[in-house]
């Protein structure tokens, strides 16, 4: 059994190679569904943000890479090759460890970002609502969960850290100087786009318009954050009195052409400023050509990241100490899996043996219900008691990699393999 991870990120390939293969909301759980009806995995769990497409998988052996990825191809629409260069492939302990670094933002593009804990959430249960997952993804994400939280929460890693939305704030504020009395444009309503907003509205912007394809969500948000809700089809002429642009809706299109910006800008004489957080990109990147034009992209925010790294190196660092016994814990667990049908094996039979016994003594005993029933849950506390030592050792052996057999089981259970010849032997002695 093989637990691994075959993924593209931002630190394995650029912008314009990695919209090419993320996932829309929702859009995943095909794939996800083929991954197993094919059999490429037993188990799978698929993570799509704008910095990375993930894919995780239970399965038999390293030849699982290729058909993930040729699938992926398949599914993305994309050249196969392209594939091979800029992905990477994580089997066992590297793959658990980068999942829990992934969760805990130490492996984000901005380190300590809040949301990415969300989004493995999410992902985790898009799986298993599609019963995608199985024992070990499911005990995999749990733990990663669980590993985020503690390190966000111990180290503070998140206390100093800069925030997608923040960062592109900041961007912003470094083309105007100051954004009070400034108009934005949001383009989407998710998630990501309100927390913009929110970053927007605290550096002083007050005139602040929200655009959706579903006009009913820009209203709704409109309404939470005190700004306006604009029409799509109104775009050429918001682009005239808007100063911020910050499009966030990932749909596959170009948003905002080349064409729409030169002609706003014909009519207004300030800069127009452009922030694409989106993955796939909003805006046509040949807009940063236009006089006047500042056009950042999700990649373009790591050179702010860069100089806010230092405040988080000693809480990151923290961090990573943390992650390195969860990731032994987790594959000591794994490592056992193969002793399990042996320990219920063991189980199975002593439960028989108990039953037996207990239905013979019961039937030569007059007993009430409640003393019955008292000898009946000291039968099972007697067994489990007999049981733990053999099966902690079993466990310790699986752990330490011994293949282990049936015989050889029942052999550690009795303690001594001539045991049960000497049991016979311990009856009554004929006197010559």
């Amino acid at each position: 059994m093989l637990v691994a991870v075959a993924g593209m990120s931002h630190r394995s390939a650029p912008i314009e190679v990695r919209e090419r293969v993320a996932f829309p909301p929702c859009a995943g759980r095909p794939f996800l569904r083929r991954l197993l009806d094919e059999g490429v995995a037993s188990e799978a769990v698929l993570l799509s943000t704008c910095n990375r497409t993930e894919v995780y998988v239970v399965a038999q052996d390293s030849g699982t890479r290729t058909r993930v990825l040729d699938l992926l191809a398949e599914d993305r629409g994309v050249e196969r090759s392209s594939l091979d260069g800029d992905t990477y492939w994580l089997t066992d302990d590297e793959a658990v460890r980068h999942l829990y670094r992934v969760a805990a933002s130490l492996d984000s593009m901005v380190v300590g970002e809040a949301q990415i804990l969300g989004q493995v959430r999410e992902a985790y249960r898009s799986a298993t609502e599609e019963r995608c997952t199985g024992p070990v993804l499911n005990r995999l994400f749990h733990t990663s969960l669980r590993v985020g939280k503690d390190v966000r929460t111990q180290t503070g890693v998140g206390d100093s850290s800069l925030s997608v939305p923040h960062v592109a704030v900041k961007l912003a504020e470094g083309v105007f100087g100051s954004l009070a009395g400034r108009r934005a444009l949001v383009l989407g309503a998710g998630e990501m786009s309100e927390l913009v907003v929110k970053q927007l509205k605290g550096r002083g912007v007050a005139d602040l318009a929200i655009a959706n394809r579903t006009p009913e969500r820009a209203r709704r948000l409109a309404e939470r954050i005190g700004g306006t809700a604009v029409s799509f089809e109104d775009l050429s002429a918001e682009l005239v009195r808007t100063d911020v642009v910050v499009s966030s809706t990932g749909s596959g299109d170009w948003v905002v052409g080349r064409e729409v910006v030169a002609d706003a800008l014909e009519h207004r004489t300030d800069p127009l400023f452009f922030v694409d957080i989106a993955v796939p990109r909003d805006v046509d990147p040949t807009v940063q050509a236009l006089e006047r034009t500042f056009l950042y992209d999700i990649d373009d925010l790591q050179a702010v990241v860069e100089r806010n790294a230092d405040g988080r190196r000693e809480a990151a660092e923290a961090g990573e100490a943390m992650i390195g016994p969860g990731v032994e814990e987790f594959m000591g667990w794994v490592s056992t899996l193969h002793v399990v049908p042996l320990i219920r094996e063991l189980r199975d039979g002593a439960e028989k043996i108990r039953r037996h016994e207990l239905s013979r003594a019961l039937g030569r005993m007059d007993l009430s219900p409640n003393e019955a029933e008292a000898i009946e849950r000291m039968s099972h506390s007697l067994v489990n008691k007999l049981l733990h030592g053999p099966i902690s050792e079993i466990k310790a052996l699986g752990e330490a990699g011994h293949p282990l057999g049936s015989a050889e089981v029942r052999r550690r259970l009795l303690a001594l393999e001539g045991l049960e010849v000497e049991l016979h032997r311990s009856g009554p002695k004929n006197t010559p």
